[in-house]
């Protein structure tokens, strides 16, 4: 099988921000609270490593300017990347982990799940998205206002290997 790695999700209660992350090294970051505030979720999901060459690479941006808020946005789907690269406010800060590209009605190949993408809207002041293969969460995060973003009717940004 191939190899893989654990992305790990944050969340910051205070602004009902999300951020996830596979390097060992933002991890050692996040959990030693140089940022207060961030704490664990308890939820992760497999990836493919960077390293690899199975699946697209998963563009990583960030944005301060929406101070005191900041965001991350990531996607697997290239014209995503594209996109964001033409907005000054957001930096491209490389590439997260690797995964595979949804067909177009969302539907992932065996062996994989769906990663669902949603949207904040704004909500308090500053963009923000959350990623998550549970769809428990997706409805969770979706009766609170949030928004499904991605391939298919369900929002799908990336197909990540089950577990």
């Amino acid at each position: 099988p191939p190899s893989t790695v654990t992305v790990v999700e944050y969340r910051y209660p205070d602004w009902n921000h999300y951020f996830m992350t596979a390097s060992p090294s933002d991890i050692a970051i996040m959990d030693s609270g140089v940022f207060p505030g961030w704490e664990r979720t308890g939820r992760t999901f497999l990836a493919y490593p960077l390293e690899g060459t199975l699946g697209t690479p998963v563009c990583r941006f960030f944005s301060a300017s929406f101070a005191p808020r900041s965001s991350h946005f990531y996607s697997a789907i290239p014209t995503d990347c594209a996109a964001v690269m033409t907005y000054p406010a957001w930096i491209y800060e490389g590439d997260a982990f690797r995964a595979l590209l949804p067909a177009a009605d969302g539907s992932c190949a065996t062996g994989t799940e769906p990663l669902y993408r949603l949207y904040n809207d704004g909500q308090g002041g500053a963009p923000n998205h959350r990623y998550t293969t549970d769809l428990a969460v997706r409805a969770d995060m979706i009766a609170q206002g949030w928004i499904p973003e991605g391939r298919g009717t369900l929002g799908v940004n990336a197909c990540v290997p089950a577990p």
